[in-house]
């Protein structure tokens, strides 16, 4: 190994390797019971260290020559890429965080003669990873739903906030009304309330939901086991649908009973339609429970 050191200090400061040099290193590296993983690594990192423009044919076939006799030509696996094998291959090429020529050259060779070639050696170009890097960084796309989310389920309790206290200000304004009237203004504006509260929370539930599956898990509901809500454990768009569903369901039963409080009851008719809208009213809890459980 000292004379491979000196060749590669030799080689590295003049910046060239001549086709004698070459053969030189050749017969370093097959001399004395042939390639080690020693001289394995001496040869990634002599590799590593000449610039591209400088590397021959002749050291290029050196190259995989030698690598392929090491993992080819040994006696634990002949012919075969065992599994630490190629997790030593894996870390080598991966090593400068890129996949260069010679690599390339090194695992098509590997592919033609070995028996197996393990999935962990199945190394994808930088282009590919430069590309899939940009994919995965595309899902702060999401980000633009969750912030309108937030900022429309805001703006609704405001705007719920503000029924409730012109509600509120009405019943002071008309204590002098009787009982009857009083007290269907005020269901009607509190009703009203309940359903731009719950329609807020659907938004917030999804801004919320769609920020934990693409974007991070929300460190504050993390640091307690206990502290995560029930409608926050939310692991796949499924579960997220289901969360968003019950609340969109409870929206529409409240939107029925303010709907039935506008309606004048002058048949028996009418008073069976609202019959039937109650019972598939209790039968849309009855089976969102079951569901549930």
């Amino acid at each position: 190994m000292e004379k491979l050191i000196q060749l590669r200090k030799e080689i590295v400061s003049n910046g060239l390797i001549s086709q004698e040099e070459v053969e030189t290193l050749r017969e370093e590296l097959f001399s004395d019971g042939g390639m080690t993983k020693e001289k394995g690594d001496f040869l990634f990192d002599f590799k590593n260290l000449l610039s591209k423009d400088k590397v021959t044919s002749e050291f290029s076939a050196l190259f995989v020559d030698a690598i392929s006799s090491l993992l080819l030509e040994d006696d634990e696996s002949p012919g075969e890429i065992d599994e630490s094998e190629a997790k030593w291959l894996r870390a080598k090429v991966q090593m400068k965080g890129y996949q260069d020529k010679l690599d390339q050259m090194l695992l098509d060779n590997l592919r033609k003669k070995s028996i197996n070639f393990p999935e962990i050696l199945n190394y994808k170009t930088k282009a590919s990873r430069l590309f899939e890097t940009a994919l995965y960084f595309s899902r702060f796309l999401t980000l633009f739903a969750v912030v309108g989310s937030l900022i429309s389920a805001l703006v609704l309790f405001i705007r719920g906030t503000m029924v409730v206290i012109y509600g509120l200000l009405d019943f002071f304004k008309s204590l002098s009304v009787s009982e009857a009237e009083e007290y269907e203004k005020l269901l009607a504006a509190f009703v009203s309330s309940v359903d731009i509260f719950l329609f807020a929370m659907v938004l917030l539930i999804f801004g919320m939901g769609i920020y934990e599956l693409f974007i991070n898990k929300i460190d504050p509901v993390e640091r307690k086991a206990d502290a995560r809500p029930s409608w926050l454990q939310i692991k796949s768009i499924d579960e997220l649908k289901s969360s968003l569903g019950k609340v969109i369901l409870m929206v529409l039963i409240v939107s029925f009973f303010k709907h039935s409080l506008d309606i004048s009851f002058e048949k028996a008719q009418d008073l069976l339609y609202l019959s039937i809208g109650v019972l598939l009213v209790a039968a849309s809890l009855y089976i969102a429970n079951k569901s549930h459980h």
